[in-house]
């Protein structure tokens, strides 16, 4: 079965997180009855750092604020209450966002 554009973009993510620091540890949070709802799609930990991302590939002929709007209010429930807790989380649609918010985890005091 062939992957969606989102399953692709969380690859690309995957491999560029994975080259820039190659001790990162990458989960894949796969969404299901036995997890809270909402969470971020990735949870990647960086010299004891974290960075929860939530992907949203922009669909060909999406601007990427209506990309963005696809965040459900649970994600963003989510992502706010993990802010809250002094994690980095945000919302990452291209390597280059998701390469900036575990660069601004691994960089936080």
């Amino acid at each position: 079965m062939a992957k969606g554009p989102e399953a692709l973009l969380v690859d690309r993510m995957r491999r560029a997180i994975l080259k820039r620091w190659p001790e990162a540890y990458i989960v894949k949070v796969a969404g299901g009855g036995y997890q809270s709802a909402g969470l971020p799609d990735l949870l990647v930990q960086v010299a004891g750092r974290s960075a929860w991302i939530e992907v949203k590939a922009v669909r060909e002929g999406e601007s990427k604020d209506h990309a963005l709007s696809r965040v459900t209010l649970r994600q963003q429930a989510e992502i706010d209450k993990i802010r809250r807790a002094g994690i980095t989380a945000g919302v990452a649609m291209s390597v280059e966002e998701a390469l900036d918010l575990v660069q601004r985890a691994v960089w936080s005091e």
